[in-house]
């Protein structure tokens, strides 16, 4: 198949997510599908198009998680997607060099295995599977002298973790820079269309720390001297009161993610949840040699 067959194939057998895993090559296990790559194949630009659509890849032998196939194939970079996996790799070396390609089953996290009073953070990485790595260092001195005030401690946590990125391909925590800029707009516009609530910096104005696919907005109500007791408020595309829900970001954030019966509903429940790294630090190296 070609390049464009290639991808076409990826992205229907990662979604819908219920699709049983079986691949056609001769002795090979179920929980995985191998997908053939054309020796004619741009990979250069196959790799540049898949993060493109799930994000930068999870890379090095550190981080990358058990892979069926791991004796025979040298992954090198993997994207999450639900419950599975989208892996690259080769085969051989020099003259018998092959670019792989497979899509792969990937374990649903166990919510149960955490500690007692484990952190809504560390629930969300649990939940994710996220393998937490080095982020730009944040001057949060600098974007809490810029916004005029101090930011709760949980979002500051959240950002140093996760970095740029989406939970489950549709939500976007907002990094310091965008919240400076969303903040800075909102505070020049008349008047929010969110009544009661003003935007801020009025006292109990509404500043936003993410966004989603379905055009909401999630703002904490700057009420009170402590951020960290600021509640969460969600709006819509439309000039109407949101809804307020009295907890903290990384809270709020896991509840809407993992709570089927959360009162925002999540637009698709898919079989697992994950954190989709949008940073685009990492260079791509497609050579087979």
């Amino acid at each position: 198949m070609d390049d464009e067959q290639l991808l076409t194939a990826v992205s229907e057998i990662l979604w819908p997510d219920h699709r049983d895993l079986t691949c056609s090559e001769h002795g090979h296990e179920p929980g995985h599908v191998c997908l053939l790559v054309s020796s004619r194949a741009d990979l250069s630009n196959l790799l540049n198009t898949l993060s493109s659509r799930y994000g930068s890849p999870v890379a090095g032998a550190g981080r990358l998680p058990s892979l069926p196939l791991s004796g025979q194939v040298d992954w090198r970079y993997v994207w999450p997607f639900s419950d599975r996996w989208v892996a690259f790799g080769r085969t051989g070396r020099g003259d018998d060099a092959r670019a792989a390609l497979m899509i792969a089953q990937r374990g649903t996290p166990v919510l149960e295995r955490l500690p007692a009073g484990a952190s809504w953070l560390d629930r969300l990485i649990a939940v994710t599977g996220w393998a937490p790595r080095t982020v730009p260092e944040i001057d949060w001195a600098a974007v809490e002298s810029r916004l005029g005030t101090c930011l709760p401690s949980d979002y500051q946590a959240l950002v140093e973790t996760f970095g740029s990125g989406m939970f489950d391909h549709f939500h976007m925590v907002l990094m310091p820079d965008e919240l400076i800029s969303r903040t800075e707009l909102a505070a020049r516009l008349d008047q929010a269309p969110w009544e009661p609530h003003p935007p801020f910096p009025a006292p109990g104005g509404l500043l936003a720390w993410m966004g989603n696919e379905r055009e909401q907005s999630f703002h904490w109500i700057t009420e009170g001297p402590d951020p960290d007791q600021w509640p969460v408020y969600v709006t819509g595309d439309e000039p109407e009161a949101g809804q307020r829900f009295d907890c903290t970001a990384t809270e709020y954030l896991f509840r809407h993610l993992a709570d089927g019966r959360h009162p925002i509903p999540m637009p698709v429940d898919f079989r697992a949840h994950w954190f989709m790294d949008c940073s685009g630090d990492q260079e791509l190296d497609a050579a087979m040699d």
